[in-house]
């Protein structure tokens, strides 16, 4: 879409450039985080929170404790990726995820998953091929990273958004993560 723009007119070049990068980049701000575990006995959440660095960006923090371990490949860690849109209530947007994260670690060869995967790889200790031997945490994961890899390739219009994932090892769901934010 930029390149058509600015192929328009190159006399007002940078007015069109302005504007097509204003069409493709976005502000994400959350607006709620829901953390459930299905078997405490399994795993459960101690943190589960959203914070505000200020007025405009947050940051969320997970911290999820896994009681049995390792998670390995042969446990096929199952995770499922939904983007909602609000439209009288959360609808289905976009496209629905489903793969195993294990296999996905190894070789990553989904363009979405791999965008989903890089916005919160460095605030995460999931960085690394299974077998898991610690708990998954996610740190300080800053809106700023979603504005950074999927604003500047999808363009998202403004709206309230969720992405609804759930977690499964052994084809038995263990946690859901739902994250709310707001696209402005």
């Amino acid at each position: 879409a930029l390149q058509m723009v600015i192929a328009i007119d190159f006399k007002y070049r940078k007015l069109y450039i302005y504007f097509a990068i204003q069409m493709c980049m976005s502000h994400v701000t959350f607006t709620n985080l829901n953390c459930s575990s299905y078997n405490m006995k399994y795993a459960e959440f101690s943190t589960c929170k959203i914070k505000a660095i200020n007025r405009t960006h947050k940051y969320m923090s997970i911290y999820f404790k896994v009681y049995q371990l390792p998670i390995t490949n042969n446990f096929f860690l199952k995770i499922k990726i939904k983007f909602m849109r609000f439209d009288h209530g959360y609808q289905p947007f976009f496209i629905d995820l489903s793969y195993d994260g294990c296999q996905f670690l190894k070789a990553g060869t989904n363009t979405i998953a791999r965008m989903f995967y890089n916005s919160f790889r460095n605030s995460s200790n999931i960085n690394h091929t299974c077998p898991y031997n610690h708990d998954i945490i996610l740190d300080k994961l800053w809106t700023g990273n979603l504005e950074r890899e999927f604003g500047r390739f999808v363009p998202i219009p403004n709206g309230d958004y969720a992405i609804y994932t759930e977690w499964r090892t052994e084809s038995i769901a263990r946690a859901s993560i739902k994250i709310y934010m707001r696209i402005s």
